[in-house]
């Protein structure tokens, strides 16, 4: 998105409705008996990008219910799905994580004219060599596709997350989830970022752009709601407020994190549910901490 932005094609702070003409509908859901309202203000490519918008995770009991979100169905009936749930609050007022990186991937394909896996592998994949990351396994991958488990009756099993598997190609193609990489892959994109937007000799983004995007961009009112210490920045990724270190995870245990001050990348993959089993991820932090500092 922030390449398509560095290209002209939208402003931070236009409202999705500007391209996505149905956000004009959404309401915000009413406290007790009181009955949904208009938005006090638009939602923005802005909210999207920082988890502002109002809309809720795709996990919620909500938008199970009204089926929002399902891999079988294609990324416009996604939006039509989700203008149709209430708001959790008005846009700007709280950070939730949510699907707004979905719906910010079919803004890509607006602003580009291209589906988002080609988006994706024309200028993300290609230039940076993820020969191993797309939206699907192949049949000749197969073999090397990690099992996802869970705890069962004192042991693991082996589970499903998706209703689609990973091994077929989704009618759905999300900005939010659904990539499957290994870690070869996502240190050259994480990399990247570190590197300020070039990787390989690849000039990707601007490093002004990457600087804007790896900074907390929360404001103090949203910030402190938060906790203070943990901000978001644009490219939809954690940030420390005290050390400038920036980072995001997966739904089955996938966790990176960027060191600027160390200039160092930091990746863990495994698959679990649930995703942090006994502080896995803190505990391995601490030992790469312990490990440089020795």
């Amino acid at each position: 998105a922030m390449m398509l932005y560095e290209q002209g094609r939208f402003a931070l702070d236009d409202p999705v409705a500007k391209y996505l003409p149905s956000f004009d509908e959404v309401m915000v859901r009413g406290n007790a008996d009181a009955e949904s309202r208009k938005p006090s203000r638009a939602i923005t490519v802005r909210d999207l990008m920082l988890h502002t918008s109002g809309l809720e995770h795709r996990t919620s009991e909500l938008y199970r219910r009204a089926r929002v979100r399902a891999r079988d169905i294609t990324l416009p009936q996604f939006i039509a799905n989700i203008v149709r749930v209430p708001l959790m609050e008005d846009p700007g007022t709280r950070f939730r994580y949510s699907e707004g990186t979905t719906v910010l991937g079919r803004l890509v394909e607006i602003w580009s004219g291209q589906p988002l896996d080609r988006v994706f592998e024309e200028r993300i994949f290609g230039p940076l060599a993820m020969t191993d990351t797309g939206f699907w396994v192949p049949v000749d991958r197969r073999p090397r596709l990690t099992t996802v488990y869970a705890l069962a009756d004192g042991g693991l099993k082996p589970i499903e997350i998706e209703e689609v598997p990973f091994t077929d190609k989704p009618a759905l193609l999300e900005g939010a989830v659904g990539l499957v990489s290994t870690v070869p892959d996502y240190f050259r994109f994480a990399q990247m970022l570190l590197n300020k937007g070039q990787f390989g000799g690849v000039r990707m983004l601007r490093a002004d752009t990457v600087e804007t995007m790896t900074k907390n961009g929360l404001s103090e009112a949203v910030l402190a709601a938060r906790g203070g210490s943990m901000g978001w920045g644009l490219a939809n990724v954690n940030v420390a407020i005290d050390s400038g270190e920036y980072g995001w995870d997966g739904t089955a245990g996938t966790i990176f994190w960027n060191d600027p001050a160390r200039q160092m990348v930091t990746i863990l993959m495994t698959q679990s549910v649930p995703a942090n089993p006994d502080n896995l991820r803190q505990r391995f932090k601490a030992l790469i901490a312990q490990a440089v500092a020795s």
